[in-house]
């Protein structure tokens, strides 16, 4: 089971965040189309997702600080 962060628009347009633990991502859509019909997920993280992007940010970041070209010749922020 892996525990998903969600950031949800409610029908006001109003965004709130919720944790679902779910077996798969689809599982985890499931469960909050569920529990909050009046919503919908707008964004849907697992914690490997959470450290991938807090990864990109950081190094993003750094090449920034180290006035360094990021994506260099190829133009792709793959690693």
């Amino acid at each position: 089971m892996t525990k998903f962060h969600a950031v949800m628009l409610d029908e006001t347009r109003c965004e709130f965040g919720v944790s679902v633990t779910a077996r798969s991502v689809n599982e985890a859509f499931k469960k909050l189309s569920e529990a909050y019909p009046e919503s919908r997920c707008v964004q849907l993280e697992s914690p490997k997702d959470r450290a991938r992007r807090e990864y990109r940010l950081y190094r993003n970041a750094q090449c920034e600080y180290d006035g360094e070209d990021l994506y260099g010749e190829h133009g792709s922020d793959d690693y």
